[in-house]
């Protein structure tokens, strides 16, 4: 039988693809329950007007996602405080594709994958801008952030050890790190140890030339999410976690960098 580790282990796979943020992270995540090979997950999302393709996406993923699982034979997602919770859960859970569950509501021709793309990209941009500013805080020109190749980092508790002359230390930026690799395999990047750690989402390595005009782009992308992330948290505690309402943090903290 499955065990709660390996359902949350799978469900830290699955993104809000607004906020590129877990799920378990952003506190969604509010029961699981597993009976021999049936797995049954129950999240929140923050606001009743959030948007349905995005709702819809995070529930098709977390069925995706725990049904990997070894040992997992059935998986029932439930989806709480969403205008169209029913013809969600419903839909999802029927295994049929948001085109097949709104068919009066939507274009035939809507792509919910069209739509993660744009939003994986953001996310990219976002992550790959942290890192970015963090290399450079940490003194490193910008030629020889631009010439790492993804073997050059390693990491070292919530650090990155950089493989430069000499050896360089990027303060807890690992969790960064994770993000953009997951990012990049999203986006079906190289992620070998001899790619181009830093690149555009074609797979091109970013010239010294053009890293101004790249990052003024890149942080748009950046301080959109953070400004989400830190919204979003803040109605998810006031609706449902009173004793946290005055809790002022976020997950999309990390991405407020100079």
């Amino acid at each position: 039988m499955p065990t709660l580790t390996e359902i949350y282990r799978a469900l830290a796979e699955v993104y809000d693809p607004e906020l590129d943020t877990p799920i378990t992270e952003l506190g969604f995540v509010n029961e699981v329950h597993v009976a021999d090979g049936h797995v049954t997950v129950t999240y929140t999302v923050p606001t009743f007007w959030c948007a349905p393709n995005f709702v819809f996406m995070m529930s098709q993923d977390i069925r995706h996602e725990v049904a990997q699982v070894p040992g997992v034979t059935q998986v029932t997602v439930i989806v709480h405080n969403n205008c169209l919770e029913d013809e969600i859960n419903r839909g999802v859970n029927a295994g049929r594709s948001f085109a097949e569950t709104f068919p009066d509501d939507v274009d035939r021709q809507a792509d919910l994958e069209a739509l993660r793309h744009t939003f994986t990209v953001k996310g990219f941009l976002a992550r790959q801008d942290v890192l970015i500013r963090r290399m450079r805080q940490a003194g490193l020109a910008d030629a020889v952030i631009l010439a790492l190749r993804i073997g050059d980092v390693m990491v070292q508790g919530e650090d990155l050890l950089l493989q430069t002359t000499p050896p360089q230390r990027v303060a807890l930026a690992a969790a960064d790190l994770r993000r953009y690799l997951h990012k990049r395999r999203r986006l079906h990047l190289a992620i070998t140890a001899d790619a181009y750690l830093f690149t555009t989402v074609e797979d091109r390595p970013i010239t010294e030339a053009e890293l101004p005009a790249y990052l003024r782009y890149s942080r748009s992308a950046r301080l959109n999410i953070a400004f989400n992330t830190s919204l979003c948290e803040g109605l998810l505690r006031t609706q449902f976690f009173p004793e946290r309402q005055y809790d002022y943090s976020s997950v999309g903290d990390r991405l407020m960098i100079g």
